[in-house]
This record gives structure tokens, C-alpha cells and sequence, in this order.
């Protein structure tokens, strides 16, 4: 059963585009958003199931330099219109 998710994530300024490079770079991850507000990126990851979600932030994205902050829900439903 496959997992999506979506990462809210908090970066330093002087950051962002070295973190978002690193975040392309990441299979799991889908697709990466540029956001304004109290997050600076949105990214929308999809694993096999949560241990490969685990293993995506403690190899791949909590080491990137510049995050400051994630914050991560899983999708439970989508609806397309």
C-alpha cells in the first residue's frame, strides 16, 4: 500500500535554493512547492510504507543543511474534482 504525505518545511533564507535542489534529488519525493507563509517549502513524498518513510528523513532530508523545521501529515484521501 503505497503512502503520500505532505512536508511543510521551515528553511533558512540564505538556504532555499540549495535545499530545494537537495529535495529534486530525493526519489521518494514527487513534487516540490515554493511557498509564502509560515513554510518556506511544501514537498509531497510517496512510500511503500513507513519505514521507507523513516528512512527518507533519517538518510535523506533531516540531514539537508538549512532546514530548520518539518512538519509532516499523511494523506489520508484524495479528492479530485
Amino acid at each position: 500500500m503505497t503512502i503520500r504525505a505532505v512536508i511543510f518545511c521551515q528553511v533558512e533564507h540564505k538556504a532555499m535554493e540549495k535545499v530545494l535542489e537537495k529535495f529534486k534529488q530525493i526519489p521518494e519525493i514527487k513534487k516540490v512547492f515554493s511557498l509564502t507563509g509560515d513554510y518556506d517549502i511544501l514537498a509531497e513524498i510517496e512510500v511503500d510504507n513507513t519505514d521507507e518513510l523513516y528512512e527518507a528523513f533519517a538518510k535523506h532530508i533531516d540531514p539537508i543543511e538549512g532546514v530548520i523545521k518539518t512538519n509532516t501529515h499523511v494523506i489520508m484521501k484524495s479528492f479530485e474534482k
